[in-house]
């Protein structure tokens, strides 16, 4: 069955973000560094976003993940360009998604609805990227859960920037 991961990238405490959502904080790749992303984007088919995730997104230039299959959760778009605009709930999406062949989902952010997946035990992997910073405040990796939430490490390493890469399994 395809995974669904949380791919993302974090200040040291925590946040995804600073509280306006701006990422100028974030270490960019020196020479042909990618982190492993190149790799996982082979491994994925399909990218799904929270709205606000998928309009900072687009501020980056031309969309990055066009030749990916896209869902963007949201209640005020009514269509997107690059996406197909979800409204149903998380639980309803996953069991969609799993009923169709394919790769592993990207479950791009932001926290709020990595929070809605994992509350329903929708995510597989988390991969975080943990950047050397604290931001003190800002937008959390995962928003309010109400419930705990275990992993098992499977995977670290540690990039000559300082990034560090660390990959979990979910525990159910």
């Amino acid at each position: 069955m395809r995974k669904i991961i949380y791919f993302v990238t974090a200040s040291l405490d925590g946040f995804i973000a600073r509280p306006s959502g701006a990422i100028d904080w974030l270490i960019q790749a020196e020479g042909n560094e990618d982190f492993g992303f190149a790799t996982f984007l082979e491994s994925i088919d399909t990218v799904v976003q929270g709205r606000n995730t998928y309009e900072q997104v687009l501020t980056f230039g031309p969309y990055p993940y066009a030749e990916k299959k896209n869902f963007v959760f949201s209640r005020k778009l009514l269509q997107c360009q690059h996406a197909e605009v979800v409204r149903q709930g998380v639980s309803d999406f996953v069991r969609w998604i799993h009923s169709r062949p394919g790769k592993d989902v990207w479950l791009v952010g932001g926290g709020q609805l990595a929070a809605s997946f994992l509350h329903v035990g929708a995510i597989d992997e988390i991969k975080v990227f943990v950047q050397p910073i604290l931001l003190g405040e800002g937008l959390p990796i995962v928003a309010h859960i109400g419930r705990d939430t275990r992993l098992k490490v499977k995977y670290s390493h540690t990039f000559g920037q300082g990034l560090v890469q660390i990959d979990y399994d979910v525990l159910r």
